[in-house]
């Protein structure tokens, strides 16, 4: 319960019932009369749902709330999920209506950050949503790499794209950005549900191979949130605005339980780094794919993940890779029904 002049918010409540008794206490320990109050839940934001989930337990329910004194936690105060796959109960169907929900309308829950729900495709995108034009390649096809451990079930349709053809590793001049997410997913996605979707200010300074691809999550996530910097960019921004984006390597190295926190994204020991883990990370889909963040050694380079599980950088002009749409919910979005799983992904109003 939180108090401000007078006023009582209740937070984290399920839908239902409350009977709610209060009364005030003086300085001298005397109670005045106790009002009783009866109050129905008839809805809760997604935000909120999420957080009711984590039990006070680091992991349990796959959720770990990172605190500051989350041991090599984010210390951002978000709920992210982490495990493997098929334990995480993070699905949301995004997009649809139709029941059951159609496979490229599923999306995971990365996590909650502040009050705003992030979610991540949970397949790779596929041209008739993002579009063949923009960053969009016609040379590379899923077909063209190595996809022995692919884990969805739509090979044949996930498209490629450049993260920006021009080869230039700067975001705001990205038309895989501009054009492919920022316009064509927003048109596909249909205006009611584009609604639904939040401005956010993105973190697209990245930073040098190790201060994020050979180094820990925590430290990962550091200097590429907290201290991203503008080495080798077109420009002196280290922030961009818009609605959809494209995971941190952060959010793919904190995806696994906090035992592996401590790998690296690349280390030539495949033992010591996110190899050893993808059994265990949720994120990982066993193809090349794109991140938002710049490899900032280079004016041309961006970080990926490959598709063996550990994160390289590479550069952005002459290889394609697939894309998985990321884009934080408004806070007004409210969780109507679903369990998460696959079978039973959590419905929005």
């Amino acid at each position: 319960v939180q108090s401000a002049n007078n006023t009582y918010t209740f937070t984290g409540l399920d839908k239902g019932t409350y009977n709610i008794k209060a009364y005030v206490q003086d300085s001298n320990g005397k109670n005045s009369e106790i009002i009783y109050k009866t109050i129905e839940i008839t809805s809760i934001t997604l935000a909120d749902y999420v957080k009711s989930l984590y039990t006070g337990t680091q992991g349990a329910n796959n959720i770990y709330h990172h605190t500051s004194t989350l041991t090599n936690g984010a210390g951002d105060n978000s709920y992210r999920y982490a495990g493997a796959s098929d334990q995480v109960n993070n699905y949301v169907c995004f997009g649809s209506s139709t029941t059951p929900c159609p496979a490229d309308n599923l999306y995971r829950i990365i996590g909650v950050f502040g009050d705003r729900v992030k979610l991540i495709k949970s397949d790779y995108a596929t041209s008739a949503l993002l579009g063949a034009d923009g960053d969009y390649s016609k040379m590379y096809t899923a077909n063209n790499w190595d996809n022995s451990n692919y884990k969805g079930n739509n090979l044949a349709n996930v498209a490629a794209y450049y993260w920006n053809k021009s080869n230039q590793n700067t975001w705001s001049l990205s038309n895989l950005n501009k054009t492919n997410l920022n316009k064509n997913f927003i048109t596909n996605i249909g205006a009611d549900w584009a609604a639904k979707i939040a401005e956010t200010t993105w973190k697209v300074g990245g930073n040098t191979f190790a201060n994020i691809a050979n180094t820990s999550a925590k430290k990962a996530y550091q200097n590429e949130i907290v201290n991203p910097v503008t080495t080798n960019s077109q420009d002196n921004k280290t922030e961009y605005s818009a609605k959809i984006g494209l995971m941190y390597v952060s959010d793919y190295m904190y995806a696994v339980p906090q035992d592996k926190w401590t790998l690296v994204g690349y280390n030539s020991d495949a033992s010591k780094d996110y190899r050893a883990a993808i059994s265990v990370n949720w994120m990982y889909m066993g193809l090349y794919e794109w991140t938002i963040s710049r490899y900032a050694d280079y004016s041309d380079s961006a970080f990926f993940v490959y598709h063996t599980g550990d994160v390289r950088g590479i550069n952005v002009g002459d290889y394609a890779f697939g894309v998985r749409p990321v884009f934080n919910l408004s806070s007004s979005v409210n969780y109507a029904s679903g369990s998460g799983s696959a079978t039973a992904p959590i419905l929005v109003n």
